[in-house]
């Protein structure tokens, strides 16, 4: 288990982001939640199905790139860390935010106003002029998550060099003992403590950054300890292994329990939902996503931690697809769902077009000149480095 390149978290990163493309493709046919576009017949099915995913999703996201992170930071001086974060995640959002997003605003409004301007006369009078979406139209829509990113990451630095002082070394002794021994369950307790100590302040999850102090601490929680077990990665990953089907168990514990007493009611006693968050569901769900990421770490690394072609292929491509994908999901909805077929059936052709189509954007962007695929999140190709050191480096840089 002490590889030097940890060909799993590449496999992880991968997994997670086709996860969330996956999930907000499904998200217009769940009947209890608002979205862009909404289809006229929703899922109970798959809106229950989905609550899984939703509860470990992002934060495993949050973990894999705090991981990432570590490789980048273990080997460039503290300015070439900054610019390089800087110059990966900003440009992209800005772009995205500027035009990729664009399209899923202009949709939302012919399908759910009326609007029957062209996308050019919207993009030029009115999505920069009307304000912030959702009472105006411009917004960051699902690149929220790159911006978080690139926060945190200016956020943590300082923290991140304190550790490599010597005098934070009992303080990474402490940490390296725990993680590796049965209480490394325990650690949900910081993103639950923080967003409690926070909520009063914060009372709800946005996603603008400047007012989601509660949630930004929980996603900066799994960042941070993405990047500490990155970097006693060698002292823990065995423990992580050895306790895969704890994990496991653990997980299917705590999913039952939320599928029986918030998430339905089977268990005839309700403990707070995504719409009511108690105390005691955001224990219960931080400790789910907690659980699953020790799990998947756990068997990625034993069973999926060799090389891969393909997984070296779509890290490469995945955050260019991230960028893209939730605009293709608005723009197939707009088509799919007048066409009155079933839901699943709906479902499945927004699906398909989301992947094929955010695939294909990908794919194009290789064909950029010079550094502008960096406007959409394609890291430059280097010349000197194997295909598996590539795979690597991709997976430490992106977003």
């Amino acid at each position: 288990m002490q590889q030097q390149r940890l060909y799993y978290i590449d496999f992880l990163r991968v997994s997670a982001f086709l996860l969330l493309i996956a999930y907000h493709a499904s998200v217009a046919f769940f009947p209890d939640m608002k979205w862009l576009i909404e289809a006229p017949d929703g899922s109970p099915a798959l809106s229950l199905i989905m609550k899984f995913p939703r509860a470990w999703r992002l934060a495993l996201l949050f973990f894999v790139s705090g991981m990432g992170t570590w490789f980048v930071f273990r080997h460039v001086s503290s300015f070439a860390f900054l610019k390089g974060r800087f110059m990966r995640l900003f440009p992209p959002l800005i772009f995205a935010m500027c035009v990729i997003v664009v399209p899923q605003v202009w949709y939302e409004r012919m399908y759910e106003e009326g609007y029957q301007g062209s996308f050019l006369t919207f993009w030029l009078t009115r999505y920069f002029t009307e304000g912030k979406y959702p009472d105006g139209n411009f917004t960051w829509a699902h690149m929220w998550f790159v911006a978080y990113l690139l926060s945190m990451t200016f956020v943590c630095y300082p923290v991140f060099r304190l550790l490599d002082h010597p005098r934070a070394k009992p303080v990474t002794d402490w940490f390296e003992r725990t993680a590796a021994s049965p209480f490394v369950y325990l650690f949900f307790l910081l993103p639950l403590v923080l967003n409690l100590a926070l909520s009063p302040i914060f009372p709800r999850q946005t996603n603008s950054l400047y007012n989601d102090g509660a949630w930004f601490a929980v996603w900066a929680s799994w960042f941070g300890l993405g990047f500490l077990f990155a970097r006693h990665h060698r002292a823990l990953i065995d423990g992580l292994v050895a306790r895969r089907w704890a994990s496991a168990a653990m997980a299917m514990g705590l999913t039952l329990v939320l599928y029986a007493f918030s998430w339905t009611d089977l268990g005839g006693l309700s403990i707070g939902d995504y719409d009511r968050m108690t105390p005691l569901y955001k224990a219960l769900l931080l400790a789910l996503a907690w659980v699953m990421i020790l799990m998947l770490c756990g068997f990625a690394a034993l069973h999926i931690n060799g090389p891969s072609k393909t997984v070296a292929w779509l890290n490469r491509k995945v955050f260019p697809l991230y960028i893209v994908h939730q605009t293709i999901v608005v723009a197939a909805l707009y088509y799919v769902l007048p066409l009155g077929l079933g839901v699943w059936e709906e479902y499945g052709l927004v699906l398909f077009a989301t992947f094929a189509g955010s695939l294909l954007f990908a794919m194009a962007a290789e064909l950029l000149p010079g550094r502008l695929g960096l406007l959409v999140g394609l890291a430059p190709r280097t010349t000197r480095r194997s295909s598996a050191e590539e795979a690597q480096v991709q997976s430490a840089r992106g977003a």
